[in-house]
């Protein structure tokens, strides 16, 4: 494994109204989004100055390559159903559905179309 610490659920209830996860605790984040891609697209291929993004698959699996724009370390892993990963600022990330997938992203800085804070940089495969 690289330098990425994948993210599990810190506590789960099943019960026989349904699942209860607290994905994680101890952060702040100004914007939630969720989607759903389909097999083999890719999203990315940017990397955010100011953002800090929670990355968490509901369903699915996703293939994921990072790069760091200032010093050049890389990492490659896959994330599956209830796995998730931060991507820190500077950090260019790829990541390539496996299959269906339904993902939560949580941001430490909202979308703002006049200020995207969002910066093209391809992630090498």
């Amino acid at each position: 494994m690289g330098s990425h610490a994948i993210v599990t659920p810190g506590y789960e209830r099943r019960d026989d109204r349904g699942l209860f996860q607290e994905l994680v605790n101890g952060v702040s984040f100004a914007a939630a989004s969720r989607g759903r891609m389909r097999a083999g697209a890719v999203m990315g291929n940017h990397f955010h100055k100011k953002t800090r993004i929670f990355f968490f698959l509901a369903s699915g699996s996703a293939d994921i390559r990072t790069i760091h724009v200032e010093t050049g370390a890389k990492d490659s892993f896959r994330l599956d159903e209830n796995q998730g990963v931060f991507f820190e600022p500077n950090e260019s990330h790829a990541i390539r559905f496996a299959s269906e997938t339904e993902f939560l992203m949580l941001k430490s800085l909202p979308y703002d179309p006049a200020e995207p804070d969002t910066y093209p940089f391809p992630v090498p495969g």
